[in-house]
């Protein structure tokens, strides 16, 4: 069952595992050096007026620091970073029956469905980097990837037990007239964003932010069949789909500090939304091989669209100053995106049979819900 294989997880360590351990060991490194530095520093900030947000811990008309969003107690950085390790699960694929049990001539009932596809916990790196500029306000540099929701499923195998679902049209436009002994199938998918968001002064708990971002969202779909031996060999049939979603767009959104200003320990809320502009790609393949009685073929199409999508995330962290300059920070997370190709939704889609017509459509009409947890650290100086 090698062609609809699509397991490819890495291994232990992967590139994006290095980069959260080197970034978090460096996070440390200037939170310790900023922490050893702040002991020998105390001068406070100048008298802010009545007007301002209250200080740490202080009325409004007191002399000391201004704790805000990103400053939350009062230490004036030039600098923030943050490193986190994002540990997601995705909902499941859209429904679509691909292979139904067979027996006594006739289909008996469904086999495999896309939506059996659950895949488990995908995991991958988040850096975040502000550049404070002096006003209560900053510069927000944001990256994630998550790669490798892996879902896999292989059925028993049965001497003519499976039949391919018997569609009136799309890639199923040819179903197997011979019973098949033995079908599997599997799905892989990920996740990537990059966003630069420009921070607006803050007024204490709250603080609002407009930016630009891309987001990317990738699957693949794969199913195999397989007869039983005819020779030495025995013949096998595959379907394979890929999409890549490439959103591009503007967003808005609002930071808080829910509870804790100005205090070792705080919850953090954080939402964000914005109108995107969505380059769907698919490309399908369906191949055929081993039959000593009919050639092998390859056969494949593609399509490339552009729609309006919507990109939408929310969360909240707990956050611990374990110094005045690095803080443990977890929290959950979710991320809402609408308008995409799915893998799952090309299959009824397309037309790919050896007699008849390629016909490429695809379809942007997909929603995809990823949520989880964060874990990492943060640091400023």
């Amino acid at each position: 069952m090698e062609r609809g294989d699509v397991d490819h997880r890495p291994g232990w360590l992967s590139s994006g595992d290095c980069c959260v351990v080197v970034t978090a060991a460096f996070l440390i490194v200037l939170g310790l050096l900023r922490h050893a530095r702040s002991e020998t520093d105390v001068a406070w900030p100048e008298p802010r007026s009545a007007a301002s947000a209250s200080c740490c811990g202080c009325p409004a008309d007191c002399c000391g620091p201004l704790c805000h969003v990103l400053d939350p107690l009062g230490q004036d950085p030039l600098w923030s970073g943050r490193a986190e390790g994002l540990l997601l699960w995705r909902n499941a694929p859209q429904g679509m029956p691909l292979f139904n049990t067979y027996s006594g001539g006739a289909a008996t009932g469904p086999a495999l469905n896309a939506a059996d596809f659950t895949s488990g916990m995908a995991a991958g790196p988040r850096f975040t980097l502000f550049r404070h500029t002096g006003d209560e306000a900053a510069i927000e540099f944001n990256f994630l990837r998550v790669q490798f929701f892996e879902a896999r499923r292989v059925l028993p195998e049965t001497d003519g037990g499976y039949q391919l679902a018997d569609l009136d049209e799309g890639i199923f436009c040819c179903p197997s007239i011979v019973p098949l002994d033995a079908v599997s199938g599997g799905l892989s998918s990920g996740l990537q964003s990059f966003e630069i968001n420009r921070r607006l002064p803050s007024d204490g708990r709250w603080q609002w932010l407009a930016g630009v971002r891309w987001v990317q969202w990738n699957e693949r779909a794969a199913i195999d069949a397989a007869w039983l031996p005819i020779g030495a060999v025995a013949p096998r049939s595959g379907y394979a789909t890929t999409t890549n979603n490439d959103l591009y767009g503007l967003q808005v959104g609002g930071d808080s500090i829910l509870i804790g200003l100005g205090r070792s320990f705080r919850v953090e809320g954080l939402g964000k939304a914005g109108i995107f502009w969505n380059r769907a790609v698919q490309s399908s393949t369906h191949a055929y091989s081993g039959d000593p009685f009919q050639d092998a073929f390859v056969l494949a199409n593609s399509r490339t669209v552009s729609r309006g999508a919507f990109v939408g995330e929310i969360g909240a962290t707990a956050v611990y100053d374990v110094f005045d300059r690095l803080s443990l920070r977890a929290g959950y997370a979710a991320f809402w995106l609408g308008g995409l190709a799915t893998a799952s939704a090309q299959f009824d889609d397309q037309c790919l049979c050896p007699l008849d017509p390629i016909h490429a459509a695809i379809d942007t009409g997909g929603s995809m819900l990823v949520h989880g947890l964060t874990l990492g650290l943060e640091a400023r100086w």
